[in-house]
Order: structure tokens, then sequence, then C-alpha cells
């Protein structure tokens, strides 16, 4: 079985196999994925929140979404910092290399 076989694995083949020469357009790519991150997390926390006021004002039906988007903010946000904390150790580490 290829990977071309595959549909979404060859959509990724695709993206992964394209050579990118340039440092900067490498850049670039990295920062708009981490700001789209970002921003989920943030969508993820501003939907919390608001289903939680509409539970507090007795709108919701149902309280299991409610916990639901909760935990999703909540894993969300404990995934950023665990990713900021890995790439500030990588950072320091790369700092205190001697060239």
């Amino acid at each position: 079985m290829k990977i071309s076989d595959t549909p979404h694995l060859a959509g990724l083949q695709s993206k992964f196999s394209k050579p990118q020469t340039n440092a900067k357009e490498q850049w670039n790519s990295f920062l708009d994925q981490l700001q789209t991150a970002i921003a989920e997390v943030d969508q993820l926390g501003k939907e919390s929140e608001k289903l939680t006021q509409d539970a507090v004002m007795g709108r919701v039906e149902n309280l299991h979404d409610v916990m639901i988007a909760a935990e999703k903010a909540k894993t969300a946000m404990n995934l950023t910092l665990e990713v900021r904390g890995k790439a500030l150790e990588a950072y320091k580490e790369i700092m205190r290399m001697n060239f």
C-alpha cells in the first residue's frame, strides 16, 4: 500500500515533500501555524466562557456540553503551556551550546 493510495495521507505527503528552500518562508509558515493554533485555543476558551455564562443564567439545557467545552479549553491551554515550556527549554539549551 502506497501513501498515494489514501487521499488524506497523500495530501500530507505533498505538503511535507515540498522543498522549502528559504529559511524566511519556513519561519513564516511556522508563525502562521503557531498563530492559528493560539487562535484556536483562544476560541475554545471563549466558547467555554460563553457556555458557562449561559449555564449560570439558566439558558443551557444540557450541562454536559458546558463541561465538555470547559475540559476542551482546559486541555488545549495545558497543551499550549507544555509546548511553550518545551520551546523555552530548547531555546535555553541552544543558548548554552558553545560553537
